[in-house]
């Protein structure tokens, strides 16, 4: 059996790694607990972190990679001994990633710059938060005492991603790559395309009184947003990515099954659109693997579900995704976070994932073993290039 799939093996191993959606890495010591690396839970709730299956594993595979024992305490004094760029070089080289997508919109201390990650991997593409830019926006207007109106938020709106769609080839500047929405953690995925424009100004109005800084939550307004944003993202022939499935407790998760977003997909302004379903939509995978399967414009991604469930779990999922997604919709990522270790682990366990799904799908007959080298290719690299329209050299 191992002689049958070495060269599968081979593939995998030494695929080059597009990761198409991640965030900032950290540049130092952070007030964010190390704990965080293996979940995306919070508060008390993360000292039950070391008892789970994530935990005990990826711990073993990050003293493997550091060569020191397989102790937090261990691996800690390790990082602060090391330094973030030391930890930096060594987990990148060690996951072969080429490329990396940052949605920078999370805010972090001692965080660096998106351009900043070029020390680190070759090419460095931006997801832009659209939630994000709004409230940066109306925050901007407020503190220069601007009243705003739903026009001329919508024409600040337009007109800075406008200027965001150019592409400039400066060292210190990363271009737009794909949009972004996290309109699952803020009011769910049920997004209403025709969200008048009496109910958006009522909206904003209501966003304006709720607080400063602004924190967007709701939902005609999120709509009215998402809405005008994908817009745009037609024009200027960007994807959208949405959070879908688990994430941390400000989600609802019952409100981010991508089912919720049939309204969008069937409305005929949207159908040329290109839509990316994040995190495997775990537990929602059958889920999100139909509608790639029957939406042209509904692609995956599986960061996230890899590496931060168990192996059974992470096999589980990646097949649930391919009972009916097409291979050439179904993208590697890591969602990595602050930790760089966040990137290797995903890295290391996609390869694991993916080899394993693969071999079995050759052994029931679903895959040759060319098919299957071929697979490799496309999920870990190839769709994304294509897909991104990335030039990585």
């Amino acid at each position: 059996m191992d002689e049958k799939y070495a060269e599968l093996r081979q593939a995998v191993e030494a695929a080059e790694l597009v990761d198409a959606h991640a965030h900032n890495i950290i540049t130092h010591a952070s007030t964010i607990p190390f704990l965080s690396c293996f979940s995306e839970a919070s508060g008390k709730a993360l000292s039950f972190v070391p008892s789970t299956l994530n935990f005990k594993r990826s711990l073993r595979d990050i003293g493997k990679l550091y060569c020191t024992e397989f102790s937090l305490e261990a691996i800690k004094n390790c990082r602060s001994v090391s330094g973030i760029a030391t930890l930096s070089n060594t987990c990148f080289e060690a996951a072969k990633i080429s490329a990396v997508l940052i949605d920078d919109a999370i805010e972090l201390e001692n965080m660096i710059d998106t351009w900043q990650h070029k020390y680190i991997v070759p090419f460095v593409g931006r997801i832009l938060r659209i939630e994000r830019l709004a409230e940066q926006i109306l925050d901007e207007g407020i503190k220069n005492g601007k009243s705003w109106t739903l026009d001329t938020f919508t024409d600040t709106f337009i007109g800075r991603l406008t200027s965001l769609s150019v592409k400039v080839d400066t060292w210190r500047i990363v271009n737009v790559v794909a949009l972004k929405s996290i309109a699952a953690y803020r009011s769910g995925l049920d997004i209403n395309p025709n969200v008048t424009k009496k109910e958006a100004e009522e909206a904003l109005a209501q966003v304006l009184v709720d607080g400063n800084p602004v924190r967007i939550t709701n939902k005609n307004f999120i709509d009215y947003i998402f809405v005008r944003s994908l817009e745009l993202a037609l024009r200027f022939d960007w994807p959208m990515q949405i959070h879908t499935g688990f994430g941390d407790k400000d989600l609802d998760l019952r409100q981010a099954n991508p089912l919720h977003l049939r309204n969008l997909l069937e409305d005929p302004r949207f159908l040329d659109s290109r839509i990316v379903l994040l995190h495997a939509s775990y537990p929602f995978s059958r889920e999100a693997s139909y509608l790639s399967s029957i939406y042209h414009q509904v692609y995956l991604h599986f960061g996230l579900a890899i590496p931060k469930l168990s192996v059974h779990g992470m096999i589980s999922t990646m097949k649930r995704l391919l009972e009916l997604a097409p291979i050439k919709k179904v993208m590697f990522s890591t969602d990595g976070c602050a930790f760089p270790e966040t990137f290797y682990l995903g890295a290391k366990w996609a390869r694991e994932v993916i080899f394993s799904v693969l071999r079995d799908a050759c052994n029931e007959g679903d895959l040759s073993i060319p098919e299957a080298l071929e697979a490799v290719t496309d999920i870990f690299s190839a769709n994304s290039k294509k897909f991104y329209k990335l030039d990585v050299k």
